[in-house]
């Protein structure tokens, strides 16, 4: 069989000889299009074919049967494109190979008996080893409508035998638990069919071998699955758009984006494939080295009830503890038929300022915040239109109809971002205010499910017969991008009551993630140890809540309200991501108040840019989140190996010490150890590798230790 290779190399792939050498071989010219092409990587190669209806990747290490690869049958049911309500799949032929650049595959596939085109490209990443696949379907020309009720973004088989499966799962106020499942047990299937990424499940999955990890995600925000079919010898991944409920039909000249898919071979712990993934993650956002500010937002002490006699006199204490940004959230607002008794979430749609709440208007608070030097953020759920609000009453073909229904009166509506009109009005709508009121920091919420959304029966077929939610997130992703264009200086945060749309596609158009509204410190340590095997620190945000421990927290059920816990252990859980406070700060004592600004100081000033930009070590395994475990920790490490932050935090074990090996530094330099509230010492980088012992008397106690190379 010819075959096509391709190296890819760079630093990560063996340095520069390993370059040197694919620009010397080049590709093979000539080759038959039905050949496979061949991208090689550290440990594993890629052949990528067509097979009959599948586009199909085929992961090999040495120590694969190269002759024995998955049949077709193995993929039953497995079709990139199906049309019709039979679900008839699509053959394909090859068209063109292309080779963009050296890192990269573009393959060109006709659609057999239809005016069906789709583009495939493959692409090694040569930093972070990852291999991403992106598909465009077109329709090439004519007057039949191609009729697309199922699609498969990838399918992936790897040839080592899997020891361990391991997804995240989860739901409100407790995202993110890791689990770890036996292939023994068959296949599994990851989904959602709320109409965004949703807190079950986190379109991510690893798999573990005896000597590697593979990792896989789906960068996509609204239904989507993930199947894992292991087998003695390997397993199948497939996947992409969910297709409960998906239909999608292309006209000429009309195309469909399948979601982003990343897949990676990482030898060695998950850690390792962890960090790399981090890294792709980290330089694919927007204004990737802008340091995300210390925030102070007024959810929590206020709880949808903000005003200014509230929010000015809080303006100096957020300015005394070291905050960077004032962020007023939910409850401001009112719609165009005036001031409303309305629960928070029923005000939404017009974004008219409530001059009950606030007399003078928010410029008010925008300046005062200026004045101290603080920027100013605003709080929105765009998508949502609550019952009275005029957007509603006057559009309401700009609303999903879910399941073709109109939605009930008396509740929330979803405005359709993938009609033209309704995108254009909340551009418009939320751009003034910002401009008005001179926002800094946007935070993007969204507290409804889609389903499979749903189109208003009076707006034309040019729209319709996209399928909604596609039509949607395209809207949405515009939207993301048009606001920060408009608003380069703007800080875009996304939320959907926590981390219920968390994901990478929403987080390539925007700088930062609510990570959880779950306010315990006890729970959100292990919501960071799960979210950050698939997202990196600086895009999960999380907040210092629950202080005083336990008080003033109507919202929270009493089981998920721990008063275990200092105001230290709890700050040291916050700031493991993007940091903020929100809290009661104006009924703290002076020596809270002194504590908290302790913490954002170390953070702003030493270890912010070591937890956004550096490499990630989970310490110790995932703890559990009722805090019954012994020690939970996690290291940081710049990528210079010159610096490092170690949180360490004691459980309710019985163990006072626990001995934490610091990797990633250099092992003959000489590093000054400083324990935040505690006595300075040294060490070399061998010392600290070999294990550095942390003793804490008391449970539920927290040690911050930074690590700086000694000069001189």
């Amino acid at each position: 069989m010819k075959r096509r290779d391709l190296l890819v190399a760079g630093a990560a792939f063996g340095g520069a000889e390993a370059m040197t050498a694919f620009r010397g071989s080049a590709l093979a010219q000539g080759t038959s299009a039905e050949d496979p092409a061949i991208l090689v990587a550290p440990g594993h190669r890629y052949e990528i074919s067509l097979k009959g209806p599948v586009l199909a990747v085929d992961c090999f290490t040495p120590a694969s049967a190269p002759n024995a690869p998955y049949e077709l049958a193995a993929r039953e049911g497995a079709s990139m494109v199906s049309l019709g309500p039979t679900k008839r799949p699509i053959s394909w032929a090859v068209a063109s190979w292309a080779e963009a650049n050296a890192a990269t595959r573009m393959i060109t596939l006709k659609a057999v008996g239809q005016p069906l085109q789709a583009v495939v490209s493959f692409e090694l990443d040569a930093l972070t080893g990852f291999l991403t696949r992106r598909t465009v379907l077109r329709h090439t020309g004519g007057p039949r409508e191609i009729d697309i009720q199922s699609t498969f973004a990838f399918l992936v088989s790897i040839y080592e035998p899997i020891e361990q499966i391991i997804y995240l799962t989860g739901e409100w106020l407790q995202e993110a638990d890791i689990v770890r499942a036996d292939p023994a047990q068959g296949a599994i299937t990851l989904e959602s069919r709320t109409g965004k990424t949703g807190f079950e499940f986190q379109p991510y999955v690893a798999l573990k071998t005896r000597s590697a990890h593979y990792v896989c995600q789906i960068l996509w925000s609204g239904n989507w699955m993930l199947h894992v079919a292991p087998d003695s010898e390997g397993a199948t991944l497939s996947g992409g758009f969910n297709n409960w409920q998906f239909r999608h039909r292309l006209t000429a000249g009309r195309s469909l984006d399948l979601p982003t898919v990343l897949f990676g071979r990482f030898d060695g712990p998950l850690g390792n494939a962890t960090r790399r993934l981090h890294d792709y993650r980290r330089a694919r956002r927007p204004d990737p080295e802008r340091a995300i500010p210390v925030q102070f937002n007024s959810w929590y002490p206020f709880l949808g009830e903000p005003s200014a006699e509230a929010l000015v006199p809080l303006v100096p204490i957020v300015k005394q503890l070291g905050c960077e940004t004032f962020v007023v959230d939910a409850g401001w607002y009112r719609d165009e038929n005036g001031e409303s008794d309305a629960e928070w979430d029923y005000r939404t749609g017009d974004w008219r300022v409530s001059r009950q709440r606030f007399p003078n208007g928010l410029r008010e608070i925008s300046a005062h915040c200026r004045e101290a030097g603080l920027g100013f953020g605003l709080w929105f759920e765009p998508e949502v239109a609550g019952p009275t609000s005029s957007v509603r009453h006057n559009h309401p073909e700009w609303m999903h109809h879910i399941d073709g229904k109109p939605p009930p009166a008396n509740e929330r509506a979803v405005i359709n971002l993938g009609v033209p009109a309704a995108w254009q009005h909340v551009f418009e709508r939320i751009s003034r205010l910002l401009r008005v009121i001179g926002v800094d920091w946007m935070k993007w919420d969204f507290n409804s499910d889609l389903d499979a959304g749903g189109w208003a029966p009076s707006l034309p077929e040019t729209l319709t017969g996209q399928a909604p939610l596609v039509a949607h997130y395209d809207g949405l992703y515009r939207l993301q991008d048009a606001i920060c264009a408009a608003f380069p200086d703007l800080i875009l945060e996304m939320c959907a009551g926590g981390g219920g749309r968390l994901d990478g596609g929403i987080l390539s158009h925007a700088h930062v993630n609510w990570m959880s509204d779950q306010a315990g410190a006890l729970r959100k340590l292990a919501i960071h140890f799960g979210t950050q095997l698939a997202h990196p620190a600086i895009v999960c945000n999380d907040w210092l809540i629950d202080w005083p421990g336990g008080s003033e927290k109507p919202d929270q059920p009493p089981p998920l309200v721990d008063p275990r816990g200092d105001l230290a252990f709890r700050l040291r859980v916050a700031m493991l991501g993007a940091f903020g406070i929100s809290a009661p700060i104006h009924r703290w004592p002076e020596a809270d108040l002194a504590t908290a600004a302790a913490h954002v100081a170390i953070y702003r000033e030493s270890i912010r840019a070591i937890i956004h930009h550096g490499d990630r070590y989970a310490l110790t395994a995932p703890p559990p989140s009722n805090g019954n475990g012994d020690w939970a920790a996690i290291w940081y490490v710049a990528k210079d190996g010159l610096q490092g932050v170690l949180f360490a935090f004691r459980l309710a074990g019985p163990h006072a010490s626990h001995v934490f090996r610091l990797r990633g530094l250099h092992r003959d330099q000489r590093y000054r150890l400083s324990f935040q509230g505690d006595a300075q010492s040294t060490a070399s980088g061998a010392e600290l590798d070999a294990g550095l012992t942390i003793v804490l008397d008391q449970t539920f106690r927290s040690a911050l230790c930074l690590v700086e190379v000694r000069n001189g």
